[in-house]
């Protein structure tokens, strides 16, 4: 075994941990020790090994466990070999308690790439049975080095006579993370089925890549076809042979089992009741994907599109209106035109400058972002198939040139944004995944996802933004502009109208960002600023700022809510906001819209009332920070005015969405955050066995549409599907059940647990005190190092054990009511 992947002091022996999370936490500290991580990345290394137990648990049988976590903080790949001194549950197959964890540490990319290989094997000693007596009884680190060292079993099983019909068996092994269960499947599948007497081959899809590739031979002349994967794998190969989907740990647990079910419940696959498209067969299966699931994948596509447009923008429009005043654009000054309007100064024009081409660069990545987002939700309800449609449906919706008025109506002036863009992938989506369950005949199936779906879904969606969704707007859009406008031409505008005109520019500003509602105030107050009337702008330019400021402000003073990615949009979202492009506060929105778009819409409520009573106003079509700089609100108290709303609106926002986050988490280490933990497990477990009672429903579906095949008889097993139908509608109601019981009980402990902590406050205080003194103490030897990238690692350490310190004192005071929780909860 490589000694840089593991060595003795890699392993530990005879560890004293009570829990999972407790070996995590030792993982993390020991990870940081070796230097395979900084310290301030223990967090996410635990949270790297959370997430892959969320997706199917890393224990196996006989006492033994493989946890691994593949994230971009670990510096090089590593294995940790924990003994418990006393075995610990980790829900393994066999239902016994766990004694030794064997933990995978892979940095995401191409260095982890190269060592995926050997942390595979690994997983396949398992199967060793003297390597695992080994690891048992060793006394030592190098004993357990020593165990490492034995080579694959080289067992010759008995093989049962083929039988008189003997199968020709195939089928595929894959995991989510396609290191350990992949191959460890693979492994039983091939040593046990053909003491049955069978023929099998297995095809891998796991970290190596495709590996003993199914040949089309083979496929051809397989009678069963079975997949033991926990990922979406394409069955385009396998249409119209007898096929039976399970879970890898099956496959690992009992595969003669998984082979007897096959044959008794497999069914054929059908031309069409797979997806049209080759989906990537390595993206993983939800357990139950629902719609904000889906609008979540579309926007991970719209992500970098957001950045790089937003930055793009940011940077040319602030440049432009620093260098040649706040009503320049990016070619060059603005100047009053014959009409009073202001016009490109054709002196200064520079329509090929750098700022201009970033504002291009920009527009058309904004542009993109719609369609984007549409297309990949699609894509991730029915595949490939549904891109291009819904991309195409998007586009136009984004275009309100393109939509016809309804009869009366002038023509419409707002697009419908990324809410149109949720509305096109969501339709095409579901609107493909119908299509793809017709029958049809196998010699047109080809011309289905190049032909029929984007014809029919892309005109469909098409249609249905110029004929029905964008005359609606457009006439909502107008009475609202009117309603507007009337009030400001009134003449009537004083402190309270102000106040409450500005509260509902600025509501519009913050409920969709860029969206709709937002356009048709932005529209609105833009056009009167033409006609004199500055103080609708003035009132925008408040509350546009105010969704993306505090969504990237609440990443660092609430960063436990946070991944690092989120933090990372938290930054970009911070300069967008600056600049008044309210679109960087999307991915909060649509990520927590139940909490984000409440406080985002009172926050620049706030901030649009505050400017609107104290008249302020704004002579350029813009918002943000960037305009009072640059003079667009006249310099003095109107420039303090102006930025207190901001201020106050954004700390509306952050305070009110970070409370009310605290408030539904609780407490780091407290009985509300053990509780909330809880009852996510429960919700997965619920979501689990609810998908395989579904997937045994369609499975006897299957069975009996084939049986009517086979037969002509009209089968139905109503009776049996009722009855799981019944089973669903049982685990609803029992885990509504145990979540009240469990939120009485912790509503119960949590009343003593508050008062206790009240009474040892002042404790808290002088051990906090000290902690810090601890730190400031340690943050003095930075001076010494001259390296700035190691003083920066440094500081970082000594900040994230800082934090752990703090946390370590207040699970103590914590702790009792934790452990009162977990034993009188339901489970």
């Amino acid at each position: 075994m490589n000694s840089n992947i593991l060595n003795k002091n890699f392993v530990f022996l005879d560890i004293d941990v009570k829990n999972q999370t407790e070996a995590f936490k030792f993982l993390a500290d020991q990870a940081a020790a070796l230097k395979l991580i900084l310290v301030k990345d223990k967090k996410f290394l635990i949270e790297g090994f959370e997430k892959r137990e969320q997706e199917g648990s890393t224990g196996f049988e006989d006492g033994f466990a493989i946890p691994h976590a593949r994230i971009a903080q670990i510096k090089k790949a590593a294995i940790l070999v924990l003994r418990f001194k006393k075995a610990i549950d980790w829900k393994s197959m066999d239902d016994k308690p766990t004694k030794i964890a064997i933990a995978l540490l892979i940095p995401d990319g191409p260095s982890g790439d190269e060592h995926l290989a050997i942390l595979s094997d690994v997983a396949l000693k398992l199967m060793n049975e003297e390597f695992k007596k080994l690891m048992k009884s060793a006394k030592t680190p190098t004993q357990i080095l020593k165990a490492f060292e034995i080579k694959k079993e080289e067992v010759k099983h008995d093989v049962a006579p083929p039988k008189t019909e003997s199968l020709n068996i195939v089928g595929i092994t894959a995991c989510v993370v396609g290191i350990a269960h992949t191959y460890m499947a693979e492994e039983r599948m091939l040593s046990e089925v053909p003491k049955m007497g069978y023929n099998i081959r297995i095809e891998t899809q796991g970290s190596k890549g495709i590996g003993t590739q199914l040949t089309q031979k083979e496929i051809d002349a397989a009678d069963l076809v079975i997949f033991a994967t926990d990922v979406d794998i394409d069955k385009e190969r396998f249409v119209g042979k007898k096929f039976y989907q399970t879970k890898v740990s099956d496959a690992i647990k009992n595969p003669q089992a998984v082979v007897n079910n096959a044959i008794a419940k497999g069914y054929v696959i059908e031309a069409n009741k797979g997806s049209f498209d080759n989906k990537n067969s390595m993206a993983k299966v939800k357990a139950k994907v629902g719609v904000l699931q889906h609008i979540l994948a579309g926007i991970s596509y719209m992500i970098p599109i957001i950045v790089l447009g937003g930055i793009c923008l940011a940077f040319s429009i602030g440049l432009a209106k620093a260098i040649w005043g706040p009503s320049a654009g990016t070619a060059g000054p603005m100047i009053p035109g014959p009409d009073g309007k202001l016009i490109q100064d054709p002196n200064i024009f520079y329509p090929w400058g750098p700022l201009a081409v970033l504002d291009k660069i920009g527009g058309v990545a904004f542009a993109l972002m719609i369609p984007i987002l549409a297309g990949f939700i699609a894509n991730s309800i029915a595949g490939r198939a549904a891109i291009a449609p819904a991309m195409v449906g998007a586009f136009i919706g984004n275009d309100a040139g393109k939509f016809m008025p309804l009869p009366g109506m002038d023509a419409v002036q707002t697009p419908t944004g990324f809410i149109g863009a949720i509305i096109a992938g969501l339709l095409v989506g579901y609107f493909v995944r119908w299509v793809n369950t017709w029958n049809v005949p196998k010699s047109i199936r080809p011309a289905m996802p190049i032909f029929f779906i984007p014809l029919t879904a892309g005109i469909g969606i098409s249609l249905i933004f110029i004929y029905v969704i964008g005359g609606p707007i457009g006439f909502v859009m107008e009475k609202f502009s009117n309603a507007i406008k009337e009030a400001y031409q009134s003449g009537t505008i004083g402190l309270g109208l102000g106040l409450g005109l500005g509260i509902v520019l600025g509501a519009m500003a913050g409920f969709d960002m860029g969206g709709p509602i937002n356009k048709i105030a932005f529209v609105t107050s833009s056009a009167l600023i033409t006609a004199g009337i500055q103080q609708p702008m003035g009132a925008m330019a408040a509350g546009i700022p105010v969704a993306p400021l505090a969504m990237g402000i609440s990443t660092l003073v609430f960063p436990r809510y946070y991944n690092k990615d989120e933090k990372g949009l938290g930054i970009a979202a911070i300069i967008m906001g600056m600049i008044g492009i309210s679109e960087g506060a999307i991915p909060f929105a649509i990520r927590d819209p139940r909490r984000a778009i409440v406080c985002n819409v009172l926050g620049s409520a706030v901030a649009g009332g505050i400017a609107g009573a104290f008249l302020i106003t704004d002579a350029a079509a813009h918002g943000g920070p960037i305009v009072a700089i640059l003079g667009a609100v006249p310099y003095g108290l109107d420039t303090l005015w102006y930025f207190m709303a901001v201020a106050i609106g954004v700390t509306v926002t952050v305070l009110s969405y970070g409370l009310w986050m605290k408030l539904e988490s609780g407490a780091e280490k407290s009985v509300r955050e053990a509780h909330n933990i809880h009852i996510t497990v429960l919700r997965n477990d619920k979501n689990d066995k609810i998908e395989e009672i579904k997937a045994e429903i369609n499975n006897i579906k299957h069975a009996d549409k084939l049986a009517k095949k086979e037969t002509g008889n009209d089968v139905k097993s109503t009776a049996k599907i009722e009855s799981l139908k019944a089973q669903i509608v049982e685990i609803k109601e029992n885990f509504k059940t145990v979540v009240l019981k469990n939120k009485a009980i912790m509503k119960e402990i949590e009343t003593n647990e508050k008062t206790a902590i009240k009474n040892h406050k002042n404790d808290m205080k002088l051990e906090f005190g000290k902690i810090n003194e601890n730190s400031k103490a340690e943050k003095s030897t930075i001076k010494d190092i001259k390296n700035n990238k190691e003083k920066l690692d440094k500081l970082s350490d000594i900040k994230e054990q800082q934090r752990e310190n703090k946390l370590a004192v207040r699970a103590k005071y914590h702790q009792e009511f934790v452990d009162r929780y977990n034993q009188q909860i339901v489970a």
